[in-house]
């Protein structure tokens, strides 16, 4: 029997602000005070400045000098990157997938991809979105590879705080959904470069959907 270890303050802090982030409770830009956090949460600031150290190194959180904390911004140079970064090493797992385990790969996408459905049926964004998230990390879940898998998780809350800067939106979550299915179905009849297509297809609309929503 093993007995868990409850987690630390620095570990509740870090969960509570990664979730506010992701979800867009807190907005890209916003000003993070420590006092302010500790306050609320009811505890000391030493742990919400480690919280805040580990977010930063997730990317999710910008500390200047002087000016302190606050939620992390982007540039359409950094957009684009970030969508570079996400087709080099998801279509790396996918196709690491589909060579060790493509059954279970399709299953998981089958089942995940039934509760995208009835979550959009339902109206139920937050649910679409973080099902979003849950979709993606399949393929490092089957690809066999800890290294490609440590580097996606390192900045999956920045991308998934993006995903949800995105639905807002018009139509967007609808076409993400028509996108999942068509990887699905990619995976599930093996054909390596229709899943390279859709998955550009998929990762480059983040990227011009960003830039329509900031000059917006």
């Amino acid at each position: 029997m093993v007995i868990e270890r409850p987690k630390s303050l620095r570990d509740l802090v870090l969960e509570n602000l990664r979730e506010r982030i992701v979800s867009g409770r807190l907005a890209m830009g916003q000003s993070l005070s420590e006092r302010s956090i500790a306050d609320e949460l009811q505890v000391s600031k030493t742990p919400v400045r480690e919280a805040l150290a580990q977010l930063r190194e997730e990317g999710l959180v910008q500390i200047e000098p002087q000016k302190g904390a606050k939620v992390f911004t982007l540039t359409e140079d950094e957009v684009e990157q970030i969508c570079d970064f996400r087709m080099t090493i998801e279509f790396a797992a996918f196709e690491l997938a589909l060579m060790l385990d493509p059954d279970g790969l399709a299953s998981d996408m089958a089942h995940v991809v039934n509760d995208m459905t009835s979550a959009m049926d339902a109206g139920e964004v937050h649910a679409y979105l973080d099902l979003d998230t849950a979709f993606h990390q399949i393929a490092f879940k089957h690809c066999g590879n800890e290294y490609l898998s440590a580097s996606y998780e390192r900045y999956e809350g920045k991308i998934a705080a993006l995903r949800t800067h995105m639905a807002a939106l018009p139509e967007h979550t609808q076409l993400s959904l028509k996108e999942h299915i068509e990887l699905k179905k990619a995976c599930e009849e093996k054909k390596l470069k229709a899943l390279k297509s859709i998955l550009e297809e998929h990762i480059a609309r983040t990227r011009d959907s960003y830039v329509q929503a900031t000059s917006e």
